[in-house]
C-alpha cells in the first residue's frame, strides 16, 4: 500500500507543491535525479511498504513520461539499468530466501529440543561455533586472494559457502529465551514462505519476526 505521500507523488508528481513558475521543465530520464529501477518497470521500494521488509521511501522521481521518453529513446537497454535492476531484485530475493532457510531452521530447532528436553545451546554448540568461525575466517582470506586474482566465479562461490556457515553458526548461538519461546508456541507457529516472517497460525495479525 502506497503511503499518502507516495499517492500524491503518484497522481501530480513530485513537484506538486513548487509553483508554476518553479516546475522542473528540463529533468531528463537520464539525469541522477531519476530513479533507474522506476525506468526499468518499478521501483522495488513500493512493494513493501508498511512491512518487515520496508526498503524506505526512494528519493528518486517516479515519472511515467520520463520512462516512455527512455523507452523510446535510442539508448533503451544499453545504458545497464537493466542489468543493475535484476541484480537488485536478485539480491532482495537472495535476502527474503535466506530469512525463510533460517525460519524453518529455527522453528525445526525448538521443535527439536523441545522434545529432547534440551533447554538450549550448551558448551558442546559453543564449540561447534567457534569452529565454525575458523572456518569462515579461513574462506575469507581465501576469497579475498581470488578476488585480487580475478577468479571472480570461484569467489562468488566461496561466499554462498561462508553464508552458510554462518547461517549454522547463528542457529548454534541462538539463546534459550529464543528458543522457549519459539518452542512454547511451536505447534501453532509457521514461516511465511513469502517474507520469512513467523505467523502464528489462525491469526494473521499476530507476526513474530526474525531478526
Amino acid at each position: 500500500m502506497l503511503s499518502a505521500a507516495q499517492l500524491l507523488d503518484e497522481l501530480m508528481g513530485r513537484d506538486r507543491n513548487l509553483a508554476p513558475n518553479e516546475k522542473r521543465s528540463n529533468v531528463r530520464w537520464d539525469d541522477e535525479s531519476v530513479c533507474r529501477y522506476y525506468l526499468c518497470g518499478f521501483c522495488p521500494a513500493e512493494l513493501f511498504t508498511n512491512t518487515r521488509s520496508d526498503l524506505g521511501p526512494c528519493e528518486k522521481i517516479h515519472d511515467e513520461n520520463l520512462r516512455t521518453v527512455y523507452e523510446k529513446s535510442s539508448r533503451f537497454m544499453k545504458e545497464g539499468y537493466e542489468r543493475d535492476f535484476l541484480r537488485y531484485l536478485q539480491s532482495l530475493l537472495a535476502e527474503v530466501e535466506r530469512r525463510i532457510r533460517r525460519g524453518h531452521a529455527r522453528l525445526a530447532l525448538s521443535q527439536a529440543q523441545q522434545s529432547a528436553g534440551t533447554p538450549g545451546p550448551s558448551g558442546k554448540n559453543e564449540e561447534k561455533a567457534k569452529v565454525l568461525t575458523e572456518k569462515i575466517e579461513d574462506l575469507v582470506v581465501q576469497i579475498e586472494e581470488l578476488g585480487s586474482e580475478g577468479r571472480v566465479e570461484e569467489a562468488q562461490g566461496m561466499m554462498k559457502l561462508v553464508e552458510q556457515l554462518k547461517e549454522e553458526r547463528e542457529l548454534l548461538s541462538s539463546t534459550p529465551s529464543t528458543i522457549e519461546s519459539f518452542a512454547a508456541q511451536e505447534k501453532q507457529m509457521e514461516v511465511c514462505e513469502v517474507c520469512g516472517a513467523f505467523l502464528i497460525v489462525g491469526d494473521a495479525s499476530l507476526v513474530w519476526t526474525i531478526t
